[in-house]
Parts: C-alpha cells; structure tokens; sequence
C-alpha cells in the first residue's frame, strides 16, 4: 500500500531544506531588518499552521509558494516578496479577533522602521562589496567605519555612474514608439495605443475593465458553443428513436453530418439535408450556434474597424506627441547636466556627488 506523503522522511527532510534555505536567503540577499523579520515571522507561522495538513494540494502551493519566495529573494525582488507575503499574513488575520480601540497603535507596532534610502544604500554596498573582494580587489575583512566613510561613497558613485550609462544608451536610441497592440478575446482583436507612458501601472483602468469584461463575454460564448455541441448529441438520439418509432428506419452518421462545430467558420450552420424528425429537433441548436456566431463576429467587427477609426489613431496620434516631447525634456536636462555638474563631481563629498546631482535633475 502507498504510504501518505506526510509518513515518509524524505518529505520532512525537503520542506526543512527549503525552510533553512529561505532563512539563509533572507539573511544574505534582504538588506531589510523589517522585512527579514517578515520573511521569517510568516514562514514559521505558516509552517506551524500547516504542519498537520494532509492535503496533498495544499502542501504543493506552500512549497511552491516557498521555493518562488527563494527565486525573488535571490533576485533581490522585495516587492514582489512583500506582496506574496502579505498573501499569507491576511489569510492567517482572517481568524484572529480585532483590537480593542483601547490598545494604543504603537505599541502593537512592534516590527522596527528603517530609513528606506539607507536600506537601498546597504544593498548597493553589500553588491559593490562581494562584486570587489570575488576579484580581490579588497580585503575581506574591513571595518564598519571604513566601509562607512570610504567604500560607500565609491559603491553609491560606481552604481550612479551605471545608471547615467543606461540613460544615456535610452536617450541615444531615440523617442520610446508608440504602437498599436491586441488583445485577443475570442474572435476579436482589442487594439490599444501601447507607449511607455501608458504602460505598466499607468495602463487606463477603463481599458483594463474592458478587457477583462470581453473576455469574459469570449469565454461564455465558447462554453455555450461547447453546451450545445453536448445537447445535440441527446438531440440527435432522440430523433432517431422518434424516426424509428413513426417510419422504422434507422438513421446511420451524426449531428456533425447537419451543424458545424467551426467556430471560426462564416458558412452557414447547416452543412446536410435532414428530414423533418431531425429538423424538429436540431433546429432550435441550430438557432443557437448562428446566434453565438452572430455575436462573436460582431465584436470581431466592431473592434476591427474601432482599429482603422478616428479615435484611436487620434489617440496615437497624442501618445506620439507626448513621449516626444518627454523625450526632449529629459534630453535637455541631460544635456545640462553633463556640461554644468559632471565635471565637478566628487564621490565623497554630500551635496556634489553624482546620486545627489542625479537627483537634483531628476534622474
């Protein structure tokens, strides 16, 4: 007899690998006190919570889950750790009784608060810090002053400089296009203007819904055609038992000699002769498939020539006009900074190195 996953060593032996692996992972790749403590707080719990669970299912999205939190770890993705985390933390405060009003707010507040740019600059420390002593080109072991006072400032102007070059390489290739995409659902095509000011989480929200909202109209009209595909089989049996019944001929073939189940095909629904029982009772499945091939062509139609109309080339038309003239502005600031600032930058000093001259241009 097979023995339940939670009966065999190996098991436990591979989800306390992968508990020690995040450990590790959080400690090296998070510069973070806040979110190390979270990364390790929600794991624990989630493990504790778990720990009798014998859905197998269950057990495959936690470590799943847990071995993607690695992958972004190693990445050094927070966000995306935060967001998956936070995941987990509201299903476990699901259960859990709200506080009184009485209790005051800081002190159930008990996770540390860090300077985000001091976190961000341990991060680029402890990159610029393993990139230079895998080369040998700094000892190992340097004191916390040292690092401080003299490596930091060159970690912050190597990673600034490495910054400048990529704007540069942008301004280089030129204004960001602007072009036209789809979106596919169903038979139609959804065009929409797709340039880098309307990208990502700038994406209009009324495009978003109505994306979403024709996809949903695609997938039922996809699932009716699947219905009735499955209704005419029993259509189709019940005619001929009706056929041999009132003549005492049996009728030999399928539906598919009288529908077609192409849902990409503009002929007509009926592709055979069939007598009067058969009429009788595939006519009303018939109805049906024109119907549902009537409305997804007419979206495809709609969305086709929404493509070559006025409004979208107008929209186009002003995308083009705005990523160029945001190109121009960041050309000219640019350019400003390269012949004013650049020259005169000094990594240790405050106010004159090249992240604060960067930021002070809006780079």
């Amino acid at each position: 007899m097979v023995l339940h996953f939670s009966q065999i060593p190996r098991h436990r032996t591979y989800v306390l690998h992968w508990y020690r692996y995040t450990l590790r992972n959080c400690t090296k790749y998070v510069h973070s006190v806040h979110l190390q403590q979270r990364v390790r707080r929600v794991t624990k719990v989630t493990m504790l919570k778990h720990k009798s669970d014998k859905s197998s299912w269950n057990v495959y999205k936690l470590l799943r889950d847990m071995k993607r939190i690695n992958s972004l770890l190693v990445k050094s993705k927070t966000e995306k750790v935060w967001r998956l985390l936070t995941t987990y933390m509201g299903k476990s405060s699901r259960r859990k009784k709200r506080p009184s009003p009485s209790v005051d707010f800081m002190a159930t507040n008990k996770g540390p608060t860090q300077d985000p740019e001091r976190v961000k600059s341990s991060k680029i420390l402890a990159d610029y810090l393993t990139e230079k002593q895998g080369k040998l080109q700094i000892p190992s072991n340097i004191c916390d002053k040292y690092k401080a006072q003299l490596i930091l400032p060159l970690a912050l102007h190597e990673h600034a400089l490495r910054k400048l070059q990529r704007i540069e390489f942008k301004l280089a290739a030129g204004p960001p296009k602007v072009s036209l995409n789809y979106t596919a659902a169903g038979k139609a095509r959804i065009w929409f203007v797709r340039s880098a000011l309307n990208k990502g989480r700038r994406q209009s929200r009324a495009l978003g819904r109505l994306i979403r909202s024709e996809k949903r109209k695609a997938q039922k009209n996809l699932d009716y055609w699947g219905h009735c595909q499955e209704n005419s089989y029993w259509a189709w049996h019940e005619a001929l038992w009706e056929n041999l019944m009132e003549t005492g001929c049996f009728i030999t073939g399928g539906p598919e000699q009288f529908m077609s189940w192409d849902s990409k095909s503009v002929k007509r629904v009926g592709t055979a002769e069939c007598n009067d029982t058969l009429n009788e009772w595939l006519e009303p499945i018939k109805h049906s498939i024109a119907v549902l091939h009537t409305q997804s062509t007419t979206a495809a139609k709609y969305y086709e020539n929404f493509k070559h109309g006025s409004v979208l080339q107008a929209q186009r038309h002003y995308f083009t006009e705005k990523a160029l003239t945001v190109f121009m502005n960041r050309k000219r600031r640019y350019n400003k900074m390269l012949q004013e600032e650049l020259q005169f930058t000094v990594p240790f000093f405050k106010k004159q190195n090249l992240p604060s001259i960067m930021k002070s241009y809006k780079f």
